[in-house]
């Protein structure tokens, strides 16, 4: 085997063996290659980086198929949000009545 490249199917089989020894629910291998991806994107990476990382042509792509929005991450920009806009009762208390 040595000098020649493995059969596409050997990493996939091996990580199914992994996933199965380690009693977690059964995860294709390409499902960390989109993990990959995200987590890069919520690190701040370029798009034009993590498609070139991930051997694509098109940033375009890389974000239309593999980067995926996380719902702990879009808790941030709503939470800095929340803390920035005035909430109504505290506005008409501030503006209307006083």
């Amino acid at each position: 085997m040595a000098g020649r490249p493995y059969h596409p199917d050997t990493l996939s089989d091996f990580w199914r063996v992994l996933c199965g020894e380690a009693a977690v629910r059964k995860i294709r291998l390409h499902d960390a290659r989109h993990t990959c991806g995200t987590l890069m994107h919520m690190q701040g990476l370029p798009i034009v980086v993590i498609s070139q990382w991930l051997g694509h042509a098109d940033p375009a792509f890389t974000m239309r198929t593999y980067v995926h929005s996380q719902d702990d991450a879009l808790k941030l920009p709503a939470e800095t949000l929340q803390r920035v806009v005035t909430p109504r009762e505290l506005f008409e208390r501030t503006f209307v009545e006083g």
